[in-house]
């Protein structure tokens, strides 16, 4: 008989092996689709881990895009520097930073980066109250040697 905290690691095992195989599932439909359901999940971790509020409270509190990017920087742990070029907002990765994929939950995978994607959009959406587009223009999952999200303003 398993102790509940075994019961406990061998259900979150198990979980880890299901996203696994539910993402992997995701290969089989178009990029679209992907995208849509890889991008919910990301906003979903934003509201989960509690950025999103973060991100809503800076938005409350100004509306300068310049103090918005230096307090996400700040305030929300995040895989590299966000940087403001003109009306663009971009950051580089040189590692992952999906939680998930950082604590081995989640392999590489090139669908699995559409929901940090969906995290950044969720995020500067709430940031600068209103409606951004975010590039993923280089992807470690997709086995580019850098991660590169660019947000459009």
């Amino acid at each position: 008989m398993l102790d509940e905290a075994d019961a406990n690691t061998n259900l979150l095992m198990r979980s880890c092996r299901l996203l696994g195989a539910i993402v992997k599932s995701l290969d089989a439909v178009d990029l679209e689709t992907q995208k849509e359901i890889m991008e919910s999940c990301g906003r979903a971790c934003a509201e989960d881990d509690g950025d999103l509020a973060i991100a809503e409270e800076i938005g409350r509190t100004t509306n300068n895009v310049t103090e918005v990017v230096e307090r996400i920087n700040r305030e929300l742990p995040w895989c590299g520097i966000w940087s403001q070029e003109g009306r663009k907002i971009e950051s580089t990765c040189t590692k992952c930073g999906c939680p998930l994929v950082k604590s081995k939950a989640i392999n590489y995978n090139a669908t699995w980066c559409y929901c940090s994607r969906g995290w950044v959009k969720a995020i500067f959406e709430a940031a600068l109250k209103k409606h951004v587009e975010v590039e993923l223009e280089k992807s470690i999952g997709r086995g580019d040697s850098i991660c590169k999200f660019v947000v459009g303003t």
